[in-house]
């Protein structure tokens, strides 16, 4: 007898498994085009090792005034809505991991990466702002807790991409059973 496939709540489609990553992917692209289009090259949203005083007062001291204030206007804004968006789907994907049976351990792996790696940039981002915003005067501390969150969520964002692979492998296995 051929078992039939399990019927799922379609309160999340299968379809968002494979869109909801895609979106994430392509608002990262449009985020970037957007800085790059501002003139803004985004050098501390980027840094694996972190970032320390002199690197801020370097960075922000050669961007100049106008730079700094598209900065602070146009590219961090842009750049908070993506962050909400990848976190957004990073909660959708536990919750419909969650409601196609998959254990909750399981499903906050898949998409927690992206959850907490939107937060950790959300973080980051206000800390930034609140840097340019006190420039010329960079304290330490918040230096610190900037780099730290650029760290975190460059780690989590990176882990968030496996778990959108994973996750949609999870969904569409029954299918091909």
């Amino acid at each position: 007898m051929i078992d039939p496939v399990p019927l799922y709540s379609t309160a999340i489609p299968l379809a968002f498994f494979v869109w909801g990553p895609l979106l994430v992917v392509v608002l990262f692209w449009l985020v970037g085009f957007w800085s790059n289009r501002q003139g803004v090259p985004r050098m501390l949203e980027s840094d694996w090792n972190g970032y320390n005083v002199a690197d801020v007062e370097k960075l922000f001291g050669l961007y100049g005034e106008t730079t700094r204030a598209r900065y602070r206007n146009r590219v961090l804004p842009a750049d908070v809505a993506f962050a909400f968006v990848y976190a957004i789907v990073g909660a959708i994907l536990i919750a419909g991991l969650a409601m196609r049976g998959q254990p909750w351990w399981v499903a906050a792996l898949c998409g927690g990466g992206w959850l907490l790696g939107g937060l950790c940039d959300v973080a980051e981002n206000l800390a930034v702002a609140r840097l340019l915003d006190r420039y010329p005067r960079v304290e330490a501390g918040d230096v610190a807790f900037a780099s730290r969150m650029t760290r975190l969520k460059l780690v989590f964002f990176s882990l968030g991409i496996i778990g959108a692979l994973v996750a949609a492998y999870l969904v569409f296995k029954p299918l091909a059973a």
